[in-house]
């Protein structure tokens, strides 16, 4: 019976220290010239778990509308896979009308997204661009535009997430040259317990029974087995 209750005991200890476990997710994004790199990272534990993600090569296929992307994935120093993949203008449409289908089958699907990402502490966000058009009044009229949408996804982020610092955006006019350079860079916290309980609330108010996916990896969930995994 001892050892019952010292089992038990030890399990609701883990679970609670999971519960508790803050995560930070840093994420680094940067487009120069042609090339784009995309780089998240999860740390917890001060570290002594992390798990990168790197895309550290996004370009378009010379003979097709396919967008190429070579992904790394790493945990704790050690890299586990690096893969090709080719994503499509049907994959995008796959994805697309699955979203629908979840926003449909979830009752209240933006409330519980907003009670989780109003949780979710913002510790640092950059967002630095330089746009140019070799024409200086056209290069004028883009900056400022550029300033306006800015603003306006900014403004939109602030009202859904949990800033903890001020943004820091620009927008850099350059009158020489062609320019589309961008740089984001944000660390997002927040705990486990709380990204399972989202989790919990979405399985809870799905209604209408089983999904219709229609992209590769969800079809499985359908039970399409004509879709074929990436």
């Amino acid at each position: 019976m001892k050892w019952l209750l010292l089992i038990i005991g030890i399990l609701i200890l883990v679970l609670l220290i999971v519960v508790f476990t803050k995560v930070r997710v840093y994420i680094d994004y940067k487009r120069i010239q042609t090339n784009d790199q995309i780089h998240i990272k999860l740390s917890a534990w001060h570290g002594l778990f992390h798990y990168t993600f790197k895309v550290p090569v996004i370009k378009m296929e010379d003979d097709s509308a396919a967008i190429v992307v070579k992904e790394e994935q790493e945990m704790n120093g050690n890299t586990k896979k690096e893969e090709k993949k080719k994503i499509t203008a049907e994959d995008l449409r796959d994805g697309f009308a699955d979203s629908l289908e979840m926003l449909q089958h979830i009752i209240g699907f933006h409330g519980i997204l907003r009670q989780f990402t109003g949780k979710v502490q913002v510790k640092k966000f950059t967002w630095h661009s330089m746009v140019g058009t070799k024409n200086a009044a056209h290069t004028g009229v883009l900056t400022g535009a550029c300033w306006a949408l800015k603003g306006s996804i900014i403004g939109v982020l602030t009202t859904y997430f949990n800033f903890r610092i001020m943004p820091s955006y620009s927008i850099t006019p350059d009158f020489q040259r062609w320019q589309a350079n961008t740089k984001i860079s944000c660390i997002l916290q927040f705990r486990i317990g709380q990204a399972m309980v989202t989790g919990i609330k979405l399985l809870r108010y799905w209604k209408g029974g089983k999904p219709h996916f229609k992209s590769r990896k969800l079809a499985k969930l359908s039970g399409d087995s004509n879709k074929q995994s990436f």
